[in-house]
């Protein structure tokens, strides 16, 4: 298991708020049988069902554990949010701001290649989400991926052109890519 997520439930033994403790102890029970519930549920998940409807995981504790995680990540505690967003990425993969939940978590804990893959479901499942392309390029670029994380970045630049919401996106994105371009031709 992840070392992060070893310290999370550690963390989270200690944490004098009752619904944390409770909700994160919950998710690594969760994240530790992974493995046994691919394996008995494997014909089902070849038919697009998740996890959580093979186990009967109702969508309250799915968006309850997504609202814990993102009020943490709001709080900058990115590690006690891990196990949560985890949990909702991997037995709700279909939605993809869990899986950008997850992505979030581990690149702020330090963990861009980690991030990588839940950023790439993320963008799979929403081609046309700015953030996801515009974050999985930047874990890319810190993985040393830089002509990827160029692509992406122009991608994110063609997605943001001419929607005001996503501007300072969109000029985040040009500058990282001109960075990178003059980099290339140093």
């Amino acid at each position: 298991m992840n070392p992060l997520l070893k310290q999370a439930a550690t963390s989270a033994v200690h944490s004098p708020d009752p619904e944390i403790r409770d909700s994160v102890l919950l998710a690594m029970e969760l994240l530790e049988q992974m493995p046994q519930h691919l394996e008995r549920w494997q014909s089902s998940l070849a038919k697009n069902q998740t996890l959580a409807s093979c186990l009967q995981l109702g969508a309250e504790a799915i968006v309850r554990s997504r609202r814990l995680a993102t009020r943490l990540c709001d709080d900058g505690d990115f590690l006690l949010a891990l196990p949560l967003a985890m949990v909702c990425a991997s037995y709700a993969s279909d939605d993809p701001e869990h899986c950008f939940l997850a992505g979030t978590c581990l690149q702020r804990l330090g963990q861009p290649a980690s991030a990588v893959h839940f950023y790439r479901v993320a963008l799979q499942l929403n081609e046309a989400d700015a953030a996801s392309a515009y974050r999985l390029a930047e874990c890319l670029e810190a993985v040393e991926q830089s002509e990827q994380a160029s692509h992406l970045y122009q991608w994110v630049t063609e997605l943001a052109r001419g929607n005001f919401a996503l501007r300072g996106l969109q000029d985040m994105a040009s500058a990282r890519l001109a960075q990178l371009t003059a980099a290339r031709r140093a």
